[in-house]
């Protein structure tokens, strides 16, 4: 075989392994209590990551699926299995989880975004369900929910990001998902500028 043919072969794997969805370079999912709904949820989490490319977005492949807790980011990312009938919204809280990854990766930029967002909006909703723990992370979260909005719409179209819109504007953060609703071409501006888009 000739070198140029191996070079051919060579960038032809190379190309077609940057080119697989997330799920067939394989995340590490990890069922906390090992129930059939826990069991469902790392089922639906494959066949989306395999069905979409959420590559951009992925920031850690450890995942823990604990159908006892809330969703969180860190110290591994933690989803439940509340979401087993509705493929959007595991989709968009898979993305938001893994947008605190993103942030905590680029803590310069986001130091300076959260810059901008302390000076724009002082004053923000804590405490479920309008906001979140404390002012701090409410402003943290009007970042992530405008990087989590945008993979939505991005991956899953604009219909399915005005339902969800709609959706968690009536779950949870219910006040932050209504400010970037209303302020998202301010928020993404600051987003942008501080280049914290994936």
């Amino acid at each position: 075989m000739s070198t140029s043919s191996v070079r051919t072969i060579l960038a032809f794997l190379v190309a077609t392994a940057l080119a697989l969805p997330a799920s067939a370079a394989g995340l590490d999912i990890s069922l906390k209590h090992g129930s059939a709904h826990e069991q469902d949820a790392k089922t639906q989490l494959e066949r989306l990551t395999a069905t979409y490319d959420l590559s951009m977005w992925i920031q850690t492949d450890k995942i823990v699926i604990d159908e006892k807790t809330i969703p969180h980011s860190h110290p591994v990312l933690t989803l439940h299995a509340k979401h087993h009938n509705d493929d959007g919204a595991l989709v968009s809280t898979f993305i938001h989880e893994q947008m605190h990854w993103w942030l905590s990766r680029h803590r310069s930029q986001t130091r300076q975004a959260l810059r901008a967002i302390r000076q724009r909006y002082p004053v923000l909703a804590v405490g479920y369900p309008d906001g979140a723990d404390s002012l701090a992370a409410s402003q943290e979260h009007l970042l992530v929910i405008c990087l989590e909005l945008d993979g939505v719409e991005q991956v899953l179209g604009k219909a399915e990001h005005d339902r969800l819109l709609a959706y968690w504007s009536n779950d949870h953060y219910k006040k932050l998902y209504e400010i970037v609703a209303r302020d998202r071409e301010q928020i993404g501006a600051i987003v942008r500028k501080h280049q914290l888009m994936p």
